[in-house]
């Protein structure tokens, strides 16, 4: 065990050497930021609770694997980003569009709008998630990881094992689409 390791460094270490309790500590610390994570990138909710619990599963059965000069949420995201890719693949091959999400797909405003702002911010967040979705899936994984999960340029170079210049290069590529996809809304 490593004294100054995060809990979730921790928790995994703990779950490699056959703690359940802590296996099941990692997964509730860490589920809604995994199945947040897939929802953006699959935008088929009913998929997400299945890759969700395949991805844990994976990541217990390899916590063995696991080194803790890696932060645990970046080796979370790796195994997010393959099993959600691979299902990708699969649906591809079998020729299935993707489904649009049923709400806007984004967290909540913490703020509290008026009816008819709320109405018009959910249109915009929906808009916003739709335009997301139509980048490649490299610069949405990156853009997604950097905007929303507030990973670093390192983390996301991790997860999707290429070099952090790869990372910028992704994130500019995806931020003038997006702006040329989003031109005119306010």
């Amino acid at each position: 065990m490593h004294p100054t390791a995060d809990v979730d460094t921790q928790l995994m270490l703990l779950a490699a050497a056959g703690a359940r309790d802590a296996a099941a500590a990692l997964v509730d610390r860490n589920r809604g930021r995994i199945a947040g994570y897939i929802t953006r990138l699959v935008r088929d909710r009913r998929v997400v609770e299945d890759l969700t619990q395949d991805v844990f599963l994976l990541a217990l059965k390899n916590a063995d694997q696991f080194r803790p000069t890696a932060k645990v949420s970046t080796w979370l995201y790796r195994i997010a980003t393959n099993t959600t890719l691979n299902y990708l693949k699969q649906r591809a091959v079998r020729g299935r569009t993707p489904t649009l999400p049923e709400g806007p797909g984004e967290p909540p405003d913490r703020r509290e709008p008026g009816p008819e702002q709320q109405v018009s911010q959910d249109e915009l967040r929906y808009q916003v998630s739709a335009a997301v979705h139509t980048l490649p899936l490299s610069q949405r994984i990156a853009l997604t990881l950097f905007e929303y999960e507030d990973c670093s340029y390192e983390q996301i170079a991790a997860v999707l094992d290429t070099t952090v210049e790869s990372v910028r290069c992704l994130l500019r590529r995806a931020r003038l689409a997006l702006r040329a996809e989003l031109e005119g809304l306010k």
